[in-house]
């Protein structure tokens, strides 16, 4: 009887994690403390799994909770310290034909350990344009059909860091 419960708690704690197994100090969080060089990645959740962005692929807009509204997107990172109670930086800018239009630095954002292979990932964020810069519907309404590049940089609580530069179709409305 302890041994079945002790096996069902096993499988029930590691489905939850999406990995099993201690590092070298015993912890599963370990895992995605690598020494791989840092990388980023933005995409999208699709039913529940991540689905990379493409080059110049077409995405809406949300309501950024910086204010304004932007673009959501999930990171995926590798190489950067990862963990159910590690955090980061995230830094969020968008570019439009050069130009900075939209910065916001997210503190203490959850960088949790998908696994080894995957890395970390950071859910939840939206890259915003500055609602300065964009104050009306209209400005927003004008965006439709413009590729805008999203740079994201994730900083550890090592310090370390990945940036991420993705080009993207803005869509509007539909």
């Amino acid at each position: 009887m302890q041994k079945s419960l002790l096996i069902a708690c096993a499988v029930f704690c590691c489905a939850g994690s999406l990995h099993c197994g201690p590092g070298e100090d015993g912890t599963a969080d370990d895992l995605c403390n690598t020494l791989a060089a840092p990388t980023a990645v933005l995409g999208q959740g699709v039913g529940g799994a991540f689905l990379p962005y493409e080059d110049n692929e077409e995405v809406g807009l949300a309501v950024a909770p910086q204010g304004g509204f932007g673009v959501t997107v999930i990171v995926r990172t590798t190489g950067l310290v990862a963990g159910s109670s590690d955090a980061a930086n995230v830094q969020l800018n968008v570019e439009s034909g050069g130009m900075l239009v939209g910065e916001f630095l997210q503190e203490n954002t959850a960088l949790t350990c998908r696994d080894q292979e995957i890395g970390g990932e950071v859910r939840g964020v939206v890259v915003g344009f500055d609602p300065e810069v964009y104050p009306t519907n209209d400005e927003l309404i004008a965006l439709d059909g413009q590729v805008v590049t999203l740079v994201v940089t994730v900083t550890d609580s090592d310090g370390s860091s990945a940036t991420v530069r993705q080009p993207l179709t803005i869509r509007v409305g539909g």
